[in-house]
């Protein structure tokens, strides 16, 4: 059994696993699912959701590796930015 002081509880945001030193333990407990196999669909384009729900996950996890010959590259917009976007959509 481990200390307490051994055990690594990484870190509570995703994009702090950007960083060289940290990909490896990140892909260590990154979970694979069906959402994954969704955003990889050619049709998708964006990630919309409230904070907390692995936007950022998905796209570091995607942006640090080679899955399935996916390139991801990550986008940050404003606040502002993505409401002009939203209204456009409902018009």
């Amino acid at each position: 059994m481990k200390k307490i002081n051994e055990l690594v509880f990484g870190f509570s945001d995703a994009e702090n696993y950007k960083r060289r030193e940290n990909k490896n333990l990140f892909n260590q407990v990154f979970l694979r699912n069906s959402y994954l196999e969704n955003i990889i669909d050619p049709s998708t384009t964006f990630l919309v959701g409230d904070k907390g729900t692995g936007k950022t996950a998905y796209a570091v996890f995607l942006s640090n590796n080679d899955y399935k010959n996916t390139a991801c590259s990550i986008r940050y917009i404003r606040e502002t930015e993505c409401n002009f976007s939203i209204s456009l959509c409902k018009t």
